[in-house]
């Protein structure tokens, strides 16, 4: 039954979401080291066969773990600039949230810690540089709305406004990595009200 249900999965692409699934998990808990293919399999529930149809090695998994989640943030990236078309500070608000939901994911710490401790790849740096690069933009798209919209400051261009944005969310991200009993969520009116602060006329 087993072996039936992999064999659909490998035709549906079903086997792949899961695979990616699971190899996140385990890459978190785990270690890259500690997640074998064999226990990545088991959580996915598919057999070796489709995993290593998919990806032929673990680095390739955990390159495509990082490009399921370039392809999520794409997408919310395009929802954020249309967002910014009706009200910046309402897709901000949305940028915001989603950071801080980033931030709460009980498996991020550990992640990040083992992309530290994987393998040297070209294909995993160029994919990070990628992730930064369109934060940026989309954040510059938002805070350029709102400059038009007469909501921000103009003083400074939007690409400036945009980088010390983004510091305050590397901020936010390394610190939930870093110390477990931070909570962002809990401080979102702080947040909220630091970057009004920072971006009023």
């Amino acid at each position: 039954m087993q072996a039936a249900r992999s064999d659909v999965a490998a035709r549906t692409g079903e086997g792949r979401a899961a695979i990616v699934g699971a190899g996140y998990q385990l890459i978190s808990e785990l270690g890259y080291a500690g997640a074998t293919t064999a226990r990545i399999c088991a959580r996915a529930g598919v057999s070796s066969g489709t995993f290593f149809h998919y990806f032929p090695t673990k680095i390739d998994l955990l390159v495509g773990i990082l490009q399921a989640d370039s392809a999520d943030a794409a997408l919310r990236a395009d929802a954020l600039a249309d967002a910014a078309a009706d009200s910046a500070p309402t897709a901000l608000r949305d940028w915001l949230d989603a950071l801080l939901e980033e931030s709460a994911d009980p498996h991020l710490a550990g992640f990040v810690a083992a992309l530290g401790a994987a393998p040297t790849d070209a294909r995993v740096e160029g994919l990070l540089a990628d992730a930064a690069s369109l934060q940026h933009r989309a954040l510059t798209a938002i805070i350029s709305a709102g400059q038009e919209q007469g909501d921000w400051r103009s003083d400074l261009t939007a690409e400036r406004l945009a980088l010390w944005v983004a510091v305050v969310a590397d901020g936010v991200l390394s610190r939930s990595v870093e110390d477990p009993s931070f909570d962002a969520a809990a401080a979102a009116s702080e947040l909220g009200d630091l970057l009004a602060r920072y971006l009023a006329p």
